[in-house]
């Protein structure tokens, strides 16, 4: 990580997680993403000033766990930090629209202790946990039990209320028939590796804003999942969260892909339209469907014959969307 963008980093830490109450703080995770792809300084400290003008400064409660956790970071380090409390954090993926877990992962790889400390500070402070369900004992993939959802009258398009994603999912996760669902899931499946592409599958057929952070909680669950000390029982919470979250979108058709006609772009393009990216969103997209690839690529094809490249289309779509100005009407 370059020295300006740790200096933006470490300058934010003044800031509050949270924002209006319930909304996450996205500023160190762009930077980060923004880093990565090469974004120049200029870029880098306009993404900043957007976006820490509607942060809120931190209160004493949580000052104190940034203080706790700065304290445990600095005597064990960050990966024996998240292991000691897996059993804590695992059930709490879904926390935040998944945010604790990006927030988490993300200041892993940007390697500045100070970051860690309020991650993990968000994390446990806004913690939200789903009912329990069984394991998997189906024999079903994950895209086919989303798409069975989504074909489902109880649930097609019926979106719960809820504040935000995080009050919708808890709404769905109330459903007594969404644990069938869960259950349903082969156990040979129960893999990031087979969960991550059916995500992104579901995000190419839809846009929706839900899955979108379904697609890059992946990534992070992905970058995490060696400092779990249960990833099989990690990776159950997991999956219980990404089912729970489709159902609180109203549970779309994902039947056809739905990309627009900007799909085209290679990653050297793709990541210099995300530099230019104000929305938070936008540039961890971007980043994610890059490192996913990139992670994919060498992989051997799936049974379901996923094409690793459908990361670079839904990214290419992404940041054409928000950088190509509107046609004249």
């Amino acid at each position: 990580m370059r020295p300006v963008t740790r200096a933006l980093i470490e300058g934010g830490l003044r800031f509050s997680g949270i924002y209006r109450d319930f909304l996450a703080n996205h500023v160190p995770m762009g930077l980060v993403a923004l880093d990565a792809m090469g974004a120049n300084e200029e870029q880098l400290a306009l993404f900043a000033r957007a976006n820490e003008t509607k942060l809120e400064p931190m209160a004493a409660p949580e000052a104190e766990r940034v203080a706790y956790f700065e304290r445990r970071i600095a005597e064990e380090g960050y990966p024996a930090v998240l292991e000691s409390m897996s059993a804590e954090l695992a059930p709490a993926v879904c926390t935040g629209a998944f945010h604790g877990a990006i927030r988490a992962a993300y200041a892993l790889e940007s390697g500045i202790p100070g970051e860690q400390a309020h991650a993990l500070a968000y994390w446990t402070g806004a913690m939200e946990t789903l009912p329990a369900t069984a394991g998997p004992r189906g024999k079903d993939g994950p895209f086919d039990i989303l798409r069975m959802i989504s074909r489902d009258p109880a649930f097609s398009g019926k979106r719960p209320a809820g504040r935000g994603i995080a009050g919708r999912m808890q709404a769905a996760a109330r459903d007594p028939a969404l644990a069938g669902y869960i259950a349903r899931l082969d156990p040979m499946e129960l893999d990031i590796e087979a969960i991550a592409p059916a995500l992104l599958r579901a995000y190419a057929a839809t846009g929706d804003f839900t899955i979108l952070h379904g697609v890059t909680g992946s990534h992070a669950f992905r970058l995490l999942a060696p400092c779990f000390d249960d990833p099989a029982l990690a990776t159950r919470h997991f999956w219980t969260a990404i089912v729970t979250a489709f159902v609180s979108t109203g549970s779309p058709a994902i039947d056809e892909e739905a990309l627009d006609g900007n799909d085209t772009h290679d990653w050297p393009e793709i990541r210099a339209r995300a530099a230019e990216c104000e929305d938070e969103h936008d540039v961890k997209f971007a980043y994610t469907c890059w490192r996913e690839f990139e992670h994919r690529r060498g992989l051997p094809p799936t049974g379901t014959g996923f094409d690793a490249d459908l990361y670079r289309r839904a990214a290419s779509a992404r940041v054409s969307l928000a950088t190509e100005p509107a046609p004249a009407s």
